[in-house]
């Protein structure tokens, strides 16, 4: 962990960089230290940017392997809207009648 500068801390500093560079050449060296770290921020964002990219290529190619893999099994071959809407229709309807509480199912498979 990193340690956090206190109050006191920063009255030194700010009383040493006064005294070493002098109360007129003061502002525009905060100004170039400002410039600085923002140019640092915008590197590591940069920096983010570019594995973050470099991440989300990788997924992607990772993703059409195992599309082009379940393509070659022949799993998503026959994948239709229709052969889907079939297959949702038949679940529903199978729930149902699982759930149905008018009709109940015993184990002889005769109504009770």
């Amino acid at each position: 962990m990193i340690p956090q500068p206190g109050f006191m801390e920063m009255m030194i500093v700010v009383l040493l960089a006064i005294v070493v560079v002098g109360p007129k050449d003061l502002p525009k060296l905060m100004r170039s230290i400002g410039q600085f770290f923002a140019k640092i921020r915008a590197l590591g964002q940069e920096f983010k940017t570019a594995f973050d990219e470099m991440g989300h290529a990788e997924e992607m190619a990772e993703l059409r392997k195992e599309i082009e893999d379940l393509k070659k099994m022949g799993k998503l071959s026959n994948l239709s809207d229709e052969a889907l809407e079939e297959d949702m229709r038949e679940l529903d309807r199978d729930i149902r009648e699982g759930t149905d509480l008018n009709n109940p199912k015993t184990d002889d498979g005769g109504a009770t």
